[in-house]
């Protein structure tokens, strides 16, 4: 298995592109994946979510398919079917998990560069779904992330070998207990939250810490100043 922990030896400063490149493509679709890559993103970041018929799990982030598809409904409510015949704003479908991570397997061998997947779990019952496919593709590095804990924990119970983070939008003054009940490999903050006194607070565990969303270098070289050892971006065309 390869371990996305291994990202952060390999670069100063981890840059993932959140969605793909959401600020210069549709979202969560596989030319934002594409165009991440292409920046020489280190990793993408994509949310996981199942329909229905729960034999696929798809990637989009909102609850319903109205803000990014031309289609409305709740994503639980649509058949894999429905799903697959809606289309995003660049007219691209909404992918599968396993089309994203077929994709990143081509361009990790074409580009010989190892790239990450950061799989969040969003719907609930995602995890052990999850699990099942990440088992075909060992070689890449990928860590899983969720704001539901619960479900992270279910992960960890089926998979206790691919890296896991948990996500928080508002801080806890027990991050670090979460974090080690979870045998997680990094903690994921909101970069609202980050403070040097949280970092250091952080530091005690031994883990690094990403920061979501992060659009300007100004912002990643403050945070990277406070201990921060990556960013989630919408632009990574803006650290190139």
């Amino acid at each position: 298995m390869s371990a996305f922990n291994a990202l952060f030896t390999a670069t100063d400063f981890l840059l993932i592109g959140h969605r793909g490149a959401a600020g210069l493509e549709s979202e969560n679709t596989l030319p934002s994946f594409q165009r991440a890559i292409d920046l020489g993103c280190a990793a993408i970041e994509l949310d996981v979510q199942q329909g229905a018929t729960a034999s696929a799990q798809w990637i989009i982030h909102d609850s319903t398919v109205d803000r990014t598809t031309n289609g409305r409904g709740r994503i639980k409510d649509l058949t894999d079917a429905e799903l697959r015949g809606l289309r995003c704003t660049n007219n691209a479908v909404i992918p599968e998990l396993s089309e994203a991570l077929d994709l990143v397997t081509q361009q990790s061998q074409i580009l010989n560069k190892t790239i990450g997947v950061n799989v969040e779990l969003k719907g609930p019952a995602t995890a052990a779904a999850v699990a099942e496919t990440l088992q075909r593709y060992p070689h890449l590095p990928i860590l899983v992330s969720s704001f539901d804990h619960g479900q992270l924990r279910r992960f960890r119970e089926i998979d206790q070998h691919t890296d896991v983070a948990p996500l928080f939008h508002a801080w806890h003054d027990n991050i670090n207990t979460i974090a080690s009940e979870l045998a997680a490999c990094c903690i994921n903050l909101s970069s609202r939250i980050v403070t040097a006194r949280r970092c250091e607070h952080i530091r005690k565990s031994g883990l690094p810490i990403l920061a979501y969303t992060v659009n300007s270098k100004r912002a990643a070289d403050r945070l990277q100043r406070m201990g921060i050892a990556g960013v989630f971006t919408d632009r990574p065309d803006r650290f190139i």
